[in-house]
């Protein structure tokens, strides 16, 4: 019988990267993975894998019935590394939910959103496109995170939570309800965030307060 599954490609070889290939392995009746695609031709020559990288992000020509997915931990990497597949070739990227993961069917994911493994996602909440939440987080109800988002493992977002453009959350963290995260900030291991943060800083601590590392 044919296979009907899309040809997926993950856009970045990395860590990531491999733990998003592992997602699609577990269970996904929907893609099939043809390769990776990152600019250093030997990123998996320590790591192989059951496919390979079969090119650049940056020159790779889709075809019509591919779907990607940008698995770079570091958001403004995963901007940099899509932008020519988005913005010139309007490529088709694939939101992925794990089968582990519970979502609920109130929630508003955009398009190239990655949850992973035992992540809940409560009602009314909204993940923004390109953002990905890693193992173990929690989401509460109608909270926000904006586009381009990476949010890391066993972090506690909680209800009513506000989370701007372009944020890294660092694991183990908690966003208290109603707190508010402006774009660009990073939010280090271990944190709790209660309050207003401001954009394009980075803070630490209990409380989390404004981090340098001069």
């Amino acid at each position: 019988m044919e296979d009907a599954r899309r040809q997926l490609l993950i856009v970045g070889a990395g860590g990531f990267g491999r733990e998003v290939l592992s997602y699609i392995e577990d269970d996904n009746p929907l893609f099939r993975v043809k390769g990776f695609l990152d600019s250093r031709a030997g990123a998996l020559d320590a790591t192989p894998r059951s496919v390979g990288i079969v090119g650049d992000p940056l020159t790779y020509q889709p075809l019509e019935d591919e779907v990607f997915m940008a698995a770079l931990g570091e958001p403004q990497m995963r901007f940099k590394y899509t932008a020519v597949l988005r913005d010139e070739h309007h490529a088709d990227f694939a939101t992925v939910v794990h089968p582990r993961a519970n979502v609920s069917r109130h929630a508003n994911l955009r398009h190239g959103c990655i949850i992973g493994p035992s992540v809940g996602i409560s009602v009314d909440t909204y993940i923004g496109e390109f953002s990905c939440i890693q193992e173990y987080t929690v989401i509460g109800h109608d909270a926000r995170v904006g586009n381009w988002c990476q949010i890391n493992s066993h972090c506690t977002i909680s209800g009513g939570a506000r989370i701007g453009d372009f944020v890294t959350i660092h694991p183990n963290c908690v966003v208290t309800s109603r707190a508010v995260i402006g774009e660009g900030a990073v939010v280090g291991p271990g944190s709790v965030v209660m309050g207003r943060i401001p954009p394009g800083i980075t803070v630490l601590g209990n409380p989390a307060r404004r981090f340098s590392f001069r």
